[in-house]
């Protein structure tokens, strides 16, 4: 049979209404008289507008009403305790009353929001509801508390008063003495002052207190107040670790309950890891949470909380409020809500945007930073290793109005003593560049960079790069940006660039090292290029099918400078460990390259020879290209920004030489050395007038004579119609003439050579509007 729903009344939990009402009345009546208290009116008046809200709750008025019933108890305590004595209340009462009322207050908007919320949103919000509810209880309690250390003070303090006055003794003894009264007792002395007894728990508190502070007061030292929660952290000056939070510095305590989630986290690194967007009063924030545990939790929340008070740059977290120091789970309130990372935008902008407006964003992004590590510098009194701790530990993100927000770094524990060979400046570039692709590296046909970024982009990369650091401080200079960039930076968003390439590299040009760059192939064919070709590289082929145009050195088209030079290295694999040590080269005539090499016997000796030509100055080649870049581009019919100047050529070539003898056998005997030295002695033992070498003697050495190296030269040369060769002579003989060969013992290998090549390519913007 079909199976039936039965719907059936749950049976609630919730307080009979006509209770509910019988002791809000009765609770209200209590409040009224209470009112007669003044600095208590603001708190009776909230908890009238609590149970008032109270009757709209549908669900969780039982929580709601057993909130309102504690509230409500202590401040009818209040009254009978102060009643007819309101004029003499105590300063801390008067403070904690303070505390007291923001506490109803804040149960109030909750209590409110709740009584106004759809059934769905509690249904959703069921168990952050519950907790909530606990929390307000747990401050409700602890505001218990602080009433009676308040009262437990002003014990101590009275009767402290009375000790050190003689006549006053006695009537302290006797008031020490008294049996605990069942529940109050005022006491008057000569002086007026009044000492009120609660209950005999507080009496046992004030004697265990007074009897604590004996020792250092008939000592004559100060009682010590209990110590207060401090951090040391590598960042923050001592004034600012003895700092508490007693002064909120403008900035609001808010509790959980006021917060709305409105997603999930997406963040994952840095700082801003695990940073959620919510909803507060109406408004859109971000809430960093300290979920770790509890004593770790709160040390990071105090570091930042601590900071952001006290720190106040456009380029820093804007914080909102804070959790208070009570909160199971301590949280901050940010106003950087929209964020993204740097290489996020960067990305966007390069692939929507020219290099000019890449590099004015990059230029932004360096000054921001720089205004930031000042500020944080001199309002922390860091030194300048400290600053670059703080930098290079630090993760960025770009706000909506694409401004750069520096995250706090970690604390660190304790004093930290760091050293480099590098100046701020070198740190805050760095920083810059690591917000590009490829962590801000030139790349090549041969390296795996990011997928996503395809070759026209890292050709883009490359020219940002080289720019930027020839534009931005780096090394031990000042990181001050100089005065003509400031100028270049617009401070409103346009929707044409402002800053051209051609710009670009116009103030780049008397830079010192500025347009010293090149772009380099590794493994090209040997001896095919020369310095100084112009040349284009077909579509789909690679340096293998360059199309050579001309040479502006050999054709005349340009007065360029060029050098050459040659270096060479050699080992032997069988020492260990191996080491490859440099080989000096002499020049001989047609730049040939002699290379005196020592083998050992039996053993192999490999050699390396790197030959290279370049120019002196690249920047002419940069010049050359921009002003005469589209008159050869017309002539090979390509566009200009294919051409490739070939800036540097060179060819890297291995050999060896081996010396294959077998080795000795090992001596079995000794030679008696009475008779070593004896050459009589030695002639008679292969007959008289017999020379010495001759007999049954060992035909490679004497006895106890160390083997000596064989020097033989290697000749090489950029040249190729040069042949390199072995030789035993030290002259290199023109090709076509007998040379005399190395020893019969002796076998050589001449390598296979490749070639490598750098060269300039300019982009395509760098000819737009010429």
């Amino acid at each position: 049979m079909p199976l039936r729903f039965i719907r059936t009344k749950k049976l609630g939990i919730d307080v009979d209404p006509l209770q509910a009402a019988i002791t809000t009345t009765a609770f209200a009546r209590d409040l009224l008289a209470t009112l007669q208290f003044p600095p208590a009116t603001a708190a009776v008046s909230a908890l009238l507008l609590i149970l008032q809200t109270i009757q709209s709750i549908q669900v969780n008025r039982s929580g709601c009403d057993r909130l309102a019933r504690r509230a409500a108890q202590i401040l009818v305590d209040i009254d009978e305790q102060m009643r007819g004595r309101y004029h003499e209340a105590p300063e801390m009462l008067l403070r904690n009353l303070d505390k007291f009322e923001s506490t109803l207050v804040s149960i109030h908007q909750f209590m409110r929001k709740l009584a106004d919320s759809k059934w769905s949103d509690r249904f959703l919000r069921k168990s952050s509801i519950d907790d909530a509810l606990l929390e307000y209880m747990r401050m409700l309690d602890e505001a218990a508390q602080s009433f009676q250390l308040a009262t437990l003070i002003n014990i101590h303090l009275a009767v402290s008063s009375l000790r050190g006055n003689p006549t006053s003794d006695a009537t302290a003894q006797r008031v020490l003495d008294a049996p605990p009264p069942a529940y109050h007792e005022t006491l008057n002395k000569s002086d007026s002052e009044t000492i009120e007894i609660q209950s005999p728990e507080v009496i046992d508190a004030c004697e265990s207190l007074i009897a604590a502070c004996d020792a250092p007061v008939a000592a004559g030292a100060e009682c010590l107040s209990p110590p207060e929660k401090r951090i040391t952290d590598h960042y923050l000056p001592e004034e600012l670790s003895s700092l508490t939070l007693e002064d909120d510095h403008g900035f609001r305590r808010y509790h959980q309950s006021e917060i709305t989630l409105r997603g999930r986290s997406r963040l994952q690194d840095g700082w801003w890891a695990g940073a959620t967007e919510v909803q507060v009063q109406g408004q859109r924030a971000l809430i960093k949470k300290y979920d770790d545990d509890k004593d770790s939790a709160y040390k990071k929340w105090l570091r930042d909380v601590k900071v952001l008070q006290n720190l106040y740059h456009p380029n820093l977290p804007q914080m909102l409020g804070f959790s208070d120091e009570r909160a199971p789970t301590p949280f901050i309130l940010l106003a950087n809500v929209q964020t993204q990372t740097p290489q996020a935008l960067v990305r966007e902008v390069l692939c929507s945007s020219s290099l000019g407006t890449c590099m004015e964003l990059l230029l932004r992004f360096y000054r921001d930073l720089t205004d930031t590590a000042m500020y944080v510098q001199r309002q922390l009194n860091l030194d300048e290793n400290k600053i670059q701790d703080f930098i290079e530990a630090s993760s960025f993100r770009v706000d909506s109005l694409k401004t750069l927000v520096v995250g706090l770094p970690p604390p660190r524990d304790g004093e930290w003593y760091t050293a480099r060979n590098y100046g701020l400046a070198h740190t805050l570039l760095d920083a810059c560049l690591r917000m590009l692709p490829n962590n801000g590296r030139v790349t090549y046909s041969y390296d795996r960079g990011e997928e996503f970024v395809t070759e026209e982009i890292q050709k883009k990369i490359n020219h940002l790069v080289t720019l930027a650091r020839a534009l931005l401080p780096d090394g031990r200079r000042s990181p001050i940006l100089p005065t003509h960039l400031e100028a270049l930076i617009e401070e409103t968003e346009s929707e044409t660039p402002s800053l051209t390439l051609r710009q670009i590299r116009d103030l780049t040009w008397n830079t010192e090292g500025a347009h010293g760059h090149t772009w380099y192939e590794r493994n090209v064919p040997a001896d095919k290029f020369s310095v100084g070709d112009v040349g284009y590289i077909p579509v789909g082929g690679d340096f293998g099918s360059f199309v050579h145009l001309s040479n502006v050195i050999k054709d005349g088209k340009a007065e360029l400078g060029a050098s050459q030079r040659s270096h060479g290295e050699h080992w032997c694999w069988e020492h260990r460990p191996i080491r490859r040590q440099p080989l000096q080269a002499y020049e001989l005539p047609e730049v040939v390259a002699g290379w005196p090499v020592a083998v050992p016997p039996y053993s192999q000796i490999d050699v390396a020879v790197v030959h290279e030509a370049y120019l002196s100055c690249v920047k002419d080649a940069w010049q050359y290209l921009l002003k005469n870049g589209k008159g050869h581009a017309v002539d090979g019919g390509i566009r200009p920004e294919d051409l490739i100047l070939v800036t540097h050529v060179g060819t890297n070539q291995d050999f060896y030489v081996r010396d294959f003898r077998p080795k000795p056998f090992p001596q079995t005997r000794a030679a008696d050395p009475r008779f070593a030295a004896n050459q009589f002695h030695h002639q008679q033992t292969h007959g008289f007038h017999q020379p010495p070498g001759s007999g049954f003697q060992n035909h490679s050495f004497p006895f106890n004579q160390p083997a000596l190296p064989a020097i033989v030269y290697l000749f090489t040369s950029l040249d190729p119609n040069h042949e390199p060769h072995w030789s035993s002579s030290p002259v290199c003989l023109p090709k076509g003439v007998s040379r005399e060969p190395l020893a019969r013992h002796f076998t050589t290998k001449i390598g296979w050579k490749t070639g490598f090549l750098n060269y300039v390519q300019l982009h395509a913007e760098d000819f737009d509007g010429t």
